[in-house]
């Protein structure tokens, strides 16, 4: 197996050839990416928590990683889970509060989001209620992708039905949540909840295997499991890995075995041999510190000027210290790379947008944030 290792001189060359260089430059087009999202855990048992790469709990993940190419230095954007999905298709973490319920400032304040709330379109299931808060006003990579004349889709372990508005399903106190909206960030989106047609694209499981099958794949797909399948776990008793099960052993096989079936299926499918086509593994966040712990639009502490927004050392790459998993696997290029330069959600929307010729939003465009070419690029390079 060959492990190619991104030197210092090589990082430091590349970051003073970054102003000179070609914005697109290492990422080659691609025709089909497959992003697969898990939950909470960092790369390496870190912060009194479990990581992944070092337990032996996950040998799926850990046999990937030492065939394919890793990131080593990636990190998550900020707390709990809905804003790090946010900003892997908005290149930012921020939202409209049409609630502001429990805060200080006014409903339809724009703010930082820091909690894992509602879609504003959001709907409940019998017997629940839920705040169904957030409505972001931002581009996102499916207006990019709709512009373009690229499709996308996201696939939904256990959604009940493709377009739901329902925030969670089951939803109520027997079963627990096994779909979480907090986990799909494409209903928060206002480009999303106004148009019916891209709102129909978050899709069951099930379609994820037959559009494999039939090479009806979008350009991008968007890939989450149930929480009982992507490391975050229920505590509900009821819930399929709640009661004696509800352990964070369990949740870790249970996500490795998905990723393993996940990953299997996508690269042995007839889709993956045709055209040039990546899977990137990735988690939303581990148990690291925030950005900038004393942000709070409450009391405008640590905003940015004129606004309810978060300031700017929330998004300074040496206020990141949360490192996740991120494996890069393609049906063309080299294997074994170790990359460790700086990377964060908003490199996972650049590198995506690079290499479907798509401008950069958001943080995705700061001249701090790099792509990810080094896992992408091809063997005969």
């Amino acid at each position: 197996m060959k492990h190619t290792l991104v030197s210092v001189a090589a990082v430091a060359a590349l970051c003073a050839g970054a102003a000179h260089a070609e914005p697109r430059s290492g990422v080659p087009d691609l025709d089909h990416i497959f992003v697969i999202v898990l939950e909470n855990h960092n790369a390496y048992t870190s912060f009194g928590a479990q990581g992944i790469l070092d337990s032996s709990n996950a040998p799926h993940i850990q046999a990937l990683a030492n065939t394919y190419n890793v990131a080593t230095n990636y990190n998550g954007v900020w707390h709990p889970s809905l804003p790090n999905y946010v900003a892997m298709i908005t290149g930012d973490w921020t939202g409209t509060d049409v609630l502001a319920t429990g805060h200080s400032y006014p409903a339809g304040s724009a703010v930082g989001i820091s909690d894992d709330d509602s879609p504003s379109v959001s709907t409940d299931y019998p017997g629940t209620a839920y705040a169904h808060r957030w409505r972001i006003k931002l581009p996102s990579l499916t207006g990019q992708l709709v512009n373009a004349g690229k499709d996308w889709r996201a696939y939904l372990q256990n959604i009940p039905i493709s377009g739901t508005t329902l925030g969670n399903w089951p939803g109520d106190g027997d079963t627990g949540k096994l779909y979480a909206v907090k986990h799909n960030p494409f209903p928060y989106v206002a480009e999303v909840q106004d148009n019916p047609a891209e709102f129909a694209k978050q899709v069951p499981f099930d379609q994820l295997f037959s559009d494999l099958a039939t090479r009806h794949v979008p350009a991008f797909s968007y890939i989450v499991p149930d929480q009982c399948r992507d490391m975050h776990g229920l505590g509900n008793t009821f819930a399929p890995c709640g009661g004696v099960y509800n352990t964070d052993a369990n949740d870790i096989r249970r996500g490795d075995d998905e990723t393993y079936w996940l990953v299997s299926a996508i690269m042995g499918s007839p889709t993956w041999k045709h055209g040039r086509n990546a899977i990137f593994v990735v988690f939303d966040e581990g148990n690291g510190p925030l950005t900038c712990p004393t942000y709070n639009p409450d009391k405008k502490v640590d905003t940015a000027a004129g606004s309810l927004l978060p300031g700017a050392d929330c998004y300074a790459p040496a206020n990141f210290n949360d490192k996740l998993v991120f494996i890069a696997i393609t049906n063309y290029g080299v294997k074994g790379v170790r990359d460790g330069r700086f990377y964060s959600h908003y490199s996972l929307l650049k590198t995506i947008e690079a290499a479907f010729d798509l401008p950069y939003i958001g943080h995705a465009a700061d001249s701090s944030t790099l792509t990810m070419g080094p896992l992408l690029t091809p063997a005969d390079d």
